[in-house]
């Protein structure tokens, strides 16, 4: 993200448009012609072509050549360079930090604000391994006939985002929402790690029921399951305060298959804690209690 920070702080309001464009143009088809860019931006062709051949040396856009008329798309960094700059319009962001975690669809940096709290910005990268199964595998991308992954990765921002909104009105231990624009989101930040890698916590019993009764109250009262839940999207810091987080999988507890993913996310909790602390616990009695 430091190179992403240069490279904006490089970019002209034109060169924004332009990209702009290009995104626009991208809803219909993956790669856009100069036309349409032109069209979209409403730039003359000249200023177009060198907005064009600005961003595309700053290895913003990707180039098809091999059609009647040039076209292009957008990679990752111009997709995040659209984003970070609606960020930093609205004052939410002013600097970026390291990368701080890394999955398999996201990435997470830290960042800061004009008065220098400090915020995590997760970015959604679906599709980075493989775009193929994304449709069969992703239930919020609808029946639209034409999807990329600027798509999928912003819906997917827009549903944790909800989420997010939604569980912090119960003020428990989930992150705050505080931006969302495209794929990112910038939330609170908890001092910690996840607690897949942590080689030792003080007293897990204590922290393994501080999970599963904040898990039954955002049941009950949020009505929601979170979908895919295990060591890894659980936030620990030094003290035993607990963060939970990655909610894009969440399921209301009326869907047809809520009983089964709240089991799941019961078992894999309950199972890590008895392997690795020898936490002895009873999932079935543990879901039951959560229906009555």
């Amino acid at each position: 993200m430091t190179e992403s920070a240069k490279i904006l702080r490089d970019l002209e309001k034109e060169d924004i448009r332009i990209l702009m464009a290009i995104e626009i143009g991208m809803r219909r088809s993956e790669y856009v012609t100069i036309s349409n860019i032109r069209f979209y931006s409403r730039y003359p062709m000249e200023e177009t072509l060198f907005r064009l051949k600005k961003v595309h040396k700053l290895d913003l856009t990707i180039r098809d050549s091999s059609q009647n008329e040039i076209a292009y798309t957008l990679n990752s960094k111009g997709y995040d360079m659209l984003a970070l700059h609606a960020l930093v319009e609205k004052n939410k962001i002013s600097q970026l930090g390291p990368l701080i975690g890394k999955g398999k669809e996201s990435d997470v940096y830290s960042c800061m604000d004009d008065e220098e709290h400090i915020y995590a910005l997760k970015v959604y990268r679906i599709g980075r391994t493989s775009f193929k199964n994304i449709k069969r595998t992703r239930s919020f991308l609808g029946e639209r006939s034409h999807f990329s992954w600027l798509y999928a990765n912003r819906l997917a921002a827009r549903k944790e985002f909800r989420a997010l909104k939604k569980l912090y009105h119960l003020k428990l231990n989930t992150p705050k929402p505080v931006a969302v624009n495209r794929h990112m989101i910038m939330m609170s930040y908890l001092r910690g790690k996840e607690l897949a890698y942590y080689q030792y916590i003080e007293n897990p019993a204590k922290i393994f029921n501080r999970i599963i009764k904040e898990v039954k109250i955002i049941f009950r009262k949020a009505n929601m399951i979170h979908g895919d839940l295990g060591e890894f999207n659980i936030v620990v810091d030094e003290k035993g305060n607990i963060l939970i987080i990655d909610w894009l999988q969440w399921v209301s507890s009326t869907h047809p298959n809520a009983r089964a993913l709240l089991e799941r996310d019961i078992v894999n909790v309950s199972n890590y804690f008895r392997k690795k602390y020898n936490v002895e616990s009873n999932p079935s009695k543990i879901i039951q209690s959560f229906y009555k």
